[in-house]
């Protein structure tokens, strides 16, 4: 979980990795799970609607929303933008 204080602005992705890299966020273990593959499978989320990520993840879809607040969202639809938001500055950058 993040620390004690919620983050001032959105994580991206990138700031994501880092704070899970830096052990500021600590997820049990299948959201952690779920977690791994939504940023090795960003397309997953970004494309995809709560129930399709719950079930590719092998989660419930309370699962993923506790997995956006603990990230720093305020919920799913927050995660899903961010991970979208990734993937269209990646294609820009691949151009």
């Amino acid at each position: 979980m993040l620390s004690s204080s919620r983050l001032k602005t959105l994580p991206s992705i990138r700031d994501l990795k880092q704070l899970i890299a830096e052990r500021r966020i600590d997820f049990p273990a299948l959201p952690e799970q779920a977690m791994r593959l939504l940023l090795s499978k960003p397309e997953i989320i970004a494309f995809g609607t709560l129930q399709s990520v719950a079930r590719t993840c092998g989660v419930s879809r309370t699962t993923i929303n506790r997995l956006a607040s603990q990230s720093g969202y305020s919920g799913f639809k927050e995660m899903k933008g961010a991970f979208r938001q990734h993937l269209i500055s990646v294609a820009r950058t691949n151009q």
